[in-house]
């Protein structure tokens, strides 16, 4: 009577993700920690860059000092951070698992920093008063000190999220990766929206008090997930021989590994160009939008109302991915949005023509964030997720690198001509298609067959 007891107990587990297997009730509640844990990621993604790009405008700061610390600098930091971390939390094997105690370092970290860019103009002033003489000023100091403590920011935050990115890949099912990316994708668009109708308008009135709900949200929300959701059992690592030279020969040597399939060539191909088809116009859209007349009210309302349209597609783009396969709905998104931008680099000439075209761009670019945040967890292997992931990342880096060093002098050579953006939006979309379409010919993504009943 108790081993049938048993079995009609362990048969309710329909789901499987590792050594761990699920209910329907205890899915439930690991989604909705899970996106406790996004709510956080999110208020850092959709907050903490306009603001960055209001501050930096604010203090006069040029393009290329833009490009350089919203884009180059993060990729450095990706670069050099994320593969180390990545490497340590696919080899860590802890009664916490291999994710949540790094997690639990990086979350309060971020958190930390950001108090700290909330606080600088109130160190700047106490600094200068310090100086004297020797001071640069004020304004420099400020500016230096909200440099220095978002860069801190900024790569504590990169590897929480990538962090996130592995123990989603360690604890979800497979099969329900689309869906539950659609309902983080709900959880940031929602988060967008209310940032863009209510305090985007009043950013600069409550910086610091903006500042600090930034810092208090990620610092609360990504350990309390952390405390809430358990890993699995690991195998034990594989035997690893560590590269000499630093941290640059690490990523290097996890690069070659990870690239020694040519059709992790063609999937890491993809990413960089889907990533710096987006960068130029995403970092300066503020700047474009202003200059054309709108005032930051009306941006927040476009955006807001792309946003909603987003919400309302997410989920039917997540059930498309676990259907067809993330690969193929990302392929199309692409086409969609290189159509777009096609027609927004020929067609943007003031305020009229931006309007449309930007509600279509957030609309069509958030669509393939949706498809394609399903990728790494169909092509990577979950044994050492974040390590290809972040080799990933690694070329991201250098993208953005190249792509935003290259950016920020050709606007201030140009006279501030924003437009480029959408010329550089079409021709990285047209390789990224490249890359999609010949992935689609040598990969054959996993079927999304329902996973079988665990043994009784």
């Amino acid at each position: 009577m108790r081993r049938a007891a048993s079995a009609r107990v362990v048969s309710g587990l329909r789901w499987q993700a590792g050594t761990l297997r699920y209910g329907t009730w205890g899915l439930c509640v690991l989604v909705g920690w899970l996106l406790v844990g996004a709510l956080g990621i999110a208020v850092r993604e959709r907050w903490a860059g306009p603001i960055g790009l209001v501050v930096l405008r604010d203090h006069g700061a040029s393009d290329t000092a833009v490009a350089m610390l919203l884009s180059v600098v993060p990729a450095l930091i990706s670069l050099l951070v994320v593969p180390v971390v990545g490497m340590w939390s696919d080899r860590s094997r802890s009664r916490w698992g291999r994710r949540r105690p790094f997690l639990l370092a990086t979350a309060p970290l971020a958190a930390a920093a950001m108090l700290c860019v909330a606080l600088a103009p109130s160190f700047a002033a106490g600094l200068h008063a310090l100086l004297g003489a020797w001071s640069p000023g004020q304004h420099t100091l400020e500016l230096g000190l909200f440099c220095l403590f978002w860069t801190v920011f900024d790569a504590a935050a990169m590897t929480t999220m990538a962090l996130f990115a592995g123990l989603v890949a360690d604890v979800i099912p497979f099969g329900l990766a689309g869906r539950f990316y659609a309902a983080v994708r709900v959880v940031g668009l929602g988060v967008a929206i209310g940032f863009n109708m209510t305090l985007f308008a009043l950013s600069e009135a409550w910086l610091a008090e903006i500042l600090v709900a930034i810092a208090l949200i990620f610092g609360l929300t990504i350990p309390l997930m952390c405390l809430m959701v358990r890993e699995g059992d690991y195998p034990p690592p594989a035997a690893h021989d560590d590269a000499g030279g630093g941290r640059l020969a690490l990523a290097r040597t996890q690069l070659l590994q990870c690239c020694a399939e040519r059709r992790y060539l063609w999937i890491f191909g993809a990413f960089m160009l889907a990533a710096v088809t987006f960068v130029p116009f995403n970092t300066f859209s503020l700047h474009y939008a202003l200059d054309l007349g709108l005032s930051k009210a009306e941006l927040g309302e476009l955006t807001a109302i792309a946003y909603a349209v987003s919400i309302a597609s997410a989920f039917v783009i997540g059930w498309l991915v676990d259907r067809r396969g993330a690969v193929r709905v990302a392929t199309a998104m692409m086409a969609l949005y290189c159509a777009i931008a096609l027609g927004g680099w020929l067609l943007v000439d003031g305020a009229a023509s931006f309007r449309p075209f930007y509600v279509a761009h957030v609309i069509c670019s958030g669509a393939y964030f949706t498809a394609a945040a399903a990728m790494p967890l169909a092509l990577f292997p979950r044994g050492e997720f974040v390590r290809y992931n972040a080799s990933k990342d690694i070329l991201v880096a250098f993208g953005n690198i190249l792509v935003a060093s290259c950016i920020g002098p050709l606007l201030d050579y140009s006279g501030h001509d924003y437009r480029l953006t959408l010329g550089s939006a079409v021709l990285f979309s047209l390789l990224a298609l490249a890359c999609l379409g010949r992935l689609l010919t040598v990969q054959r993504e996993p079927q999304r067959a329902p996973l079988p009943e665990p043994a009784t």
